[in-house]
């Protein structure tokens, strides 16, 4: 049997991108949310892949400007919806699940997105999206290490991997991680994506801004 991985996915750049071809950081996130799709397609539909991670929105990003947070949730309200509509989807089995540390801080809108994306594809096993929105790996590791203190047993015998595993939104290991952004091709960071997950990831950078991407 082929072995199958997990890929996790970290686009960057999307500002830097419009600024270069003075466009709007709206025109850039929107430009990055088609390559976004195209990717995860891309990558699913590889018989190797089983599960793609993609890192949309980290905790920190929450700090933005209400101006700049109302245009980011329109695109992903559009982008996800578009996403729902895409027949590789259905054809591949694909299941769709959010995964967030800040649940309660998400548009209601996106979450009306993602709620219809779940109840869609539940039924689906074949492969999985991840799409990581509102989330910072700590905050999943102190979540997961919390659940099983509650339990006395923990108390007096000690946590165990297989304790915290499963606590955490996703329990797979990440076999790869993929960044792009030309200004992040020397140093390998991973910007609280997956920290327990990708313990033993290889790291690849693209030295191109996410928009410049081509699958």
């Amino acid at each position: 049997m082929q072995q199958q991985y997990h890929i996790g996915i970290i686009p960057d750049g999307n500002r830097r991108w419009a600024r270069e071809r003075n466009l709007s950081d709206k025109e850039g996130h929107k430009h990055g949310s088609i390559v976004v799709k195209d990717a995860i397609e891309w990558a699913l539909k590889k018989p190797e892949i089983k599960e793609v991670s993609i890192y949309i929105l980290s905790e920190e990003n929450f700090n933005r400007s209400k101006e700049e947070l109302k245009w980011l949730n329109a695109v992903y309200s559009e982008g996800l919806n578009d996403l729902r509509h895409r027949e590789f989807i259905r054809k591949l089995k694909v299941r769709v699940k959010m995964i967030s540390t800040k649940p309660e801080k998400l548009d209601s809108e996106v979450k009306k997105v993602f709620k219809s994306l779940h109840s869609e594809t539940k039924i689906y096993s074949n492969k999985v999206l991840n799409i990581l929105i509102g989330y910072t790996g700590k905050s999943e590791i102190l979540a997961a290490i919390n659940k099983p203190l509650n339990k006395i047993k923990n108390l007096f015998f000690g946590l165990t991997e297989k304790d915290i595993l499963k606590g955490m939104q996703i329990q797979s290991s990440c076999d790869f991680i993929i960044r792009s952004s030309f200004e992040e091709a020397e140093r390998e960071s991973k910007s609280g994506f997956l920290i327990w997950q990708s313990a033993y990831s290889e790291y690849y950078n693209i030295p191109k801004h996410w928009g410049d991407v081509t699958t």
